[in-house]
C-alpha cells in the first residue's frame, strides 16, 4: 500500500544513518541479563495457573570499571547503556503483550543520537575494531527495527479499533497515528470495491455496532495469557476475588491473564517475558 511504502521508507531513511559505530558495553550487557538463574519456590493454584521463581533479592545490575574508560566518555557509555536496556525492555514487553504498549520515543532518539555520535568518533579508528563496534550497531538498528515492526503489526490488526480509543492514541506516535488512519482509509476502500457495493443498500454500512448490538470492530485479547517477572516488590496482590493475595517478591515469574497484570506492567513493577 502507498501509506506503509511511506512510513516504511521513512523508517529505513532514518535508520540508514547510522551504519559504521556501536558502543563497547552491548554485549556484556545481554550476558549479564542471560546469567541469572531461577529455582522453583511456589506451586500452582486450582483456578489460575501461576508459577513463581525465587531469587535472591541481590542488585542483579553489571558493573562497570569506569576506570577503563576516559573521563569524557564515561557519561555517554552510561546513558547509552540505560537506553539500550530500557529499549530492550520495551521491546520484549511490546512483542508479548496483546496490545499496543507507550511508544518509546525519547528511547529511541536517544540512542539513534548516541550511535551517531560513537559513529563520527569512531571513523578514525582501525578498521578490525571499526567492525567489530558495527556488529554492535546492526544489533541495536535490529532491536529498534523490530520493535516498531511489531507495533506496525498490531496498527494493523487493530487500527479502527486503535485510531476510536483515546488511550490508545495517545499511545500512538504521529508517525503511527498517520499509518493507523491511512490503513483504516485504504482497507475500507478495497472492502467497498471487493464486495460490499455490490450488496443491497442496506447491507452496505461498516458501523462499529450492528442494530443487533454485534460489534464488527476487532480488539486485543486483553484475557490472553501472559508471563511476567516482578521487577520490585509489589507484597500481596490479589489475582482473583475468590483466591487468598498472593505476595509477589521482586524476581517472581508469575503466568496469569494479562488483563490482570497490566496495571503493574503499566507501573513498571512487572515486565513482560
Amino acid at each position: 500500500m502507498d501509506t506503509q511504502d511511506s512510513f516504511s521508507g521513512a523508517l529505513d531513511s532514518n535508520l540508514g544513518l547510522y551504519d559504521d559505530a556501536a558502543t563497547s558495553n552491548f554485549e556484556a550487557r545481554l550476558a549479564t541479563s542471560d546469567s541469572m538463574d531461577v529455582e522453583p519456590e511456589v506451586a500452582s493454584t486450582s483456578v489460575r495457573i501461576h508459577a513463581t521463581f525465587g531469587m535472591e533479592e541481590e542488585d542483579t545490575e553489571p558493573s562497570i570499571d569506569k576506570d577503563a574508560y576516559e573521563d569524557d566518555e564515561d557519561d555517554d557509555e552510561d546513558v547509552l547503556e540505560d537506553d539500550l536496556s530500557l529499549l530492550m525492555r520495551s521491546w520484549v514487553n511490546e512483542r508479548s503483550s496483546p496490545e499496543i504498549l507507550e511508544y518509546e520515543g525519547a528511547t529511541i532518539e536517544n540512542l539513534m543520537e548516541l550511535v551517531d555520535f560513537q559513529t563520527q568518533k569512531m571513523a578514525t579508528q582501525q578498521a578490525a575494531l571499526a567492525n567489530i563496534l558495527k556488529m554492535d550497531v546492526d544489533r541495536v538498528k535490529y532491536l529498534v527495527r523490530s520493535y516498531l515492526r511489531t507495533r506496525l503489526s498490531k496498527i494493523e490488526e487493530h487500527a479502527r479499533h486503535y485510531i476510536k480509543e483515546t488511550m490508545y492514541r495517545e499511545r500512538l506516535s504521529q508517525n503511527e497515528l498517520e499509518y493507523a488512519k491511512g490503513y483504516v482509509e485504504l482497507d475500507e476502500r478495497h472492502v467497498r470495491r471487493s464486495f460490499l457495493d455490490q450488496l443491497p443498500p442496506h447491507l452496505r454500512g461498516l458501523e462499529d455496532v450492528t442494530a443487533e448490538g454485534l460489534e464488527m470492530v476487532s480488539k486485543p485479547d486483553l484475557d490472553a495469557a501472559a508471563f511476567c517477572r516482578v521487577r520490585a516488590t509489589v507484597g500481596e496482590f490479589q489475582f482473583e476475588p475468590s483466591e487468598a493475595p498472593i505476595v509477589m517478591r521482586r524476581n517472581n515469574i508469575f503466568i496469569t491473564r494479562y488483563s490482570i497484570i497490566r496495571n503493574l506492567l503499566e507501573d513498571g513493577k512487572v515486565e513482560l517475558i
